[in-house]
């Protein structure tokens, strides 16, 4: 019989090491506001999540910021309206807080600078949060400093801080899920307990994919406090913390739309979106139905019964063409983890034109130096989910402390491939904290003299667990 090691107390150097993946973290990505998207003004040069899918949000955001008779809060042309209308097809999460911020601050530049700067500081927080909960997960404080450290470097997350988009706060949320519930889990804290309920929700809330992750995290930790002295209270918190987080959006819709939706009302239109003749891994636009079955949809005022009816077209497709569901899964796998799929190839990274140079040696120049940023990217993707694989399982004797990422690696990705990912790697982007958790633990189990601890799971050796 295998017993946990002790957590050593988080002393001194826990302390300082924290602070020190904070300020790295936060310095990089300072940096590259600063020196590739002058100073935070403009998006930059690089590009990893869908640009097209801002155009939403701000419709969104601006229906929050200034609301009117024609334009009335959380309303936008949702795909197959006639004409703008109150909505559900989107996760409220992001444009919310973004026509929140424009209340408050009416000049645009000003508002996209204040969230490019505070994208800053939750990435850095990011990377605190897998240092603590590698620190937790694994019992060994290198291996919370290798994790740390590798996501206050990863370029994606870096590249990202400087787009107007949801990236950046999924992947926070997500690693605050992550620390709360490796923590709960093993003192059954009050706090953690409610903190981690109100992740869940906000994660689901920010991004209506993750709502499978989030109810099968808090099924699990419902179990999993039962195994906890005290542990009903820690899981009464946990369950009112996320149903609290939950409800105010919940009530929205049930008033606006007469039924009861947790998040969106669009889950069949992204199932249709992964499963019809057009799919190719990426969101294909409803105008590709043929004409007449659009304009049925179309004349349905009913935006949830609209979305319902394409069931009917996603379940005759699949009647007509099993064989194609196979492949339009793969595809979406491929989509979800590698950026999905053109006629032209598979892009791993969009490059935003750059402002006209008159210098054309220069402008050449910086074509090519984007050219080879993108190969970097690929290659340094690759690499990650290369330790990832081997981390996750070799981590296999660690699970019962590290649940939650086991979780993640599974349930995020899963509405993704069981529909569409989007044009570039923001739908990986919250999970890719949990591949540089796994690829930093498969890193330390190829380093003689502390790989024996890390392979043979938690049993503390005699001369204890790495510092």
């Amino acid at each position: 019989m295998t017993t946990n090691p002790p957590l050593r107390p988080f002393g001194i150097v826990d302390f300082v090491l924290f602070l020190y993946i904070l300020v790295m973290a936060g310095a990089v990505r300072a940096g590259y506001l600063m020196l590739g998207a002058d100073n935070g003004k403009n998006p930059g040069l690089l590009v990893v999540q869908d640009p097209d899918d801002k155009k939403e949000i701000d419709e969104l955001a601006d229906s929050i910021k200034a609301p009117t008779d024609d334009k009335p809060p959380f309303s936008s042309k949702a795909p197959l309206a006639e004409k703008r209308e109150k909505t559900a097809d989107a996760s409220p999460g992001y444009p919310w807080l973004l026509g929140l911020l424009g209340r408050a601050v009416a000049d645009e530049q000003q508002r996209e600078l204040i969230v490019r700067w505070s994208q800053c500081g939750l990435g850095a927080l990011t990377a605190g949060l897998y240092f603590l909960f590698a620190r937790r997960a694994f019992r060994s404080m290198t291996a919370g400093l290798l994790t740390g450290l590798l996501c206050a470097l990863y370029p994606f997350w870096v590249v990202n801080t400087a787009a107007i988009d949801d990236g950046v706060l999924a992947t926070f949320l997500v690693s605050l899920v992550l620390f709360t519930g490796a923590r709960a889990s093993q003192t059954g804290g009050p706090f953690s307990s409610v903190i981690y309920g109100l992740a869940l929700a906000g994660t689901a809330l920010v991004r209506a994919a993750l709502l499978p992750f989030a109810f099968v995290g808090l099924a699990w930790f419902l179990l999993r406090s039962r195994q906890i002295a005290g542990g009903w209270l820690a899981a009464l918190l946990g369950f009112l913390g996320f149903v609290i987080g939950l409800a105010p959006w919940t009530v929205r819709n049930v008033q606006e739309f007469n039924e009861p939706i947790p998040i969106v009302d669009s889950a069949y239109l992204h199932v249709w979106m992964g499963n019809n003749p057009y799919a190719y891994g990426g969101p294909v636009p409803p105008e590709a139905l043929p004409d007449e079955d659009r304009r049925k949809l179309e004349e349905d005022k009913k935006q949830p019964e609209r979305y319902a009816r394409l069931s009917k077209f996603v379940w005759e497709d699949m009647q007509s063409h099993p064989a194609a569901v196979a492949q339009h899964r793969y595809q979406s796998g491929l989509a979800f983890f590698f950026g999905a799929p053109t006629q032209a190839g598979p892009p791993l990274m969009s490059v935003v034109e750059a402002a006209p140079s008159t210098d054309a040696k220069a402008e050449s120049n910086n074509r090519s130096a984007l050219g080879q940023s993108a190969v970097a990217f690929f290659w340094t993707l690759v690499a990650v989910m290369a330790l990832a694989f081997l981390g996750w399982r070799w981590s296999y004797g660690w699970h019962a402390l590290s649940t939650p990422a086991a979780l993640a690696m599974f349930w995020i990705p899963l509405p993704y491939i069981l529909s569409h990912a989007e044009l570039l790697s923001g739908p990986r982007l919250p999970l890719d904290g949990v591949l540089l958790c796994y690829a930093s633990f498969a890193i330390l189990c190829l380093v003689p003299g502390v790989r024996r601890y890390f392979l043979e799971g938690p049993k503390a050796p005699p001369a204890g667990p790495p510092r």
